[in-house]
């Protein structure tokens, strides 16, 4: 069994997807960012603003520790977590899907939603998406499977992902939807 672990830039529909994908294969959705705001206490943007990037990282890095990796999940990891080697060691059977878009698209997508994105404030969202994509594309392009989410529902997305991961015969499901997150042992 291998956990799902969806990358990408944010805005490329991570979260949404990954609560369709687990509810097609009866498995437990994290969303890596959610679970870092649950553990803490703090929202994303109150952890940037005491703490800084580099704060958020250090969380980052620990609820990627805390997280099983054999357990059967679908998970949605921040936009800069397939960069660092060390998240990605940490669950080495996962198979990683990277949910590719543009920054433009990515840029109109966020701005539909209110919600507030420590990384874009203060700046031009999509010439800081294009950054965060230029610096971050190597590391994308070592996911197992690739997804373009651009005009694209998130369901044709999902379906997408579960046909490329079926007719790789990789198995994703074994119906454990009992797992909690800091249960494991």
């Amino acid at each position: 069994m291998s956990p799902v672990v969806l990358v990408g830039l944010m805005g490329s529909g991570k979260s949404t997807v990954g609560r369709l994908l687990a509810a097609r294969w009866g498995l437990l959705f994290i969303d890596l960012d959610a679970e870092i705001e649950r553990t803490s206490g703090l929202s994303i943007v109150e952890i940037f603003e005491r703490e800084g990037e580099a704060g958020f990282r250090a969380r980052e890095a620990e609820a990627t520790r805390a997280i099983a990796p054999s357990a059967p999940m679908v998970i949605a990891v921040g936009g800069g977590w397939m960069a660092r080697p060390e998240l990605c060691e940490a669950w080495p059977d996962a198979t990683r899907v990277w949910l590719s878009v543009s920054p433009r698209e990515a840029a109109r997508r966020l701005a539909m939603h209110d919600v507030s994105r420590p990384l874009l404030e203060n700046e031009s969202p999509e010439r800081v998406l294009q950054e965060l994509l230029d610096q971050r594309l190597p590391a994308y392009r070592l996911s197992e499977y690739t997804v373009d989410t651009s005009n694209r529902t998130a369901a044709l997305v999902a379906d997408a992902i579960a046909a490329q991961i079926d007719r790789a015969g990789v198995e994703v499901a074994d119906n454990r939807t009992d797992f909690k997150p800091g249960t494991e042992s």
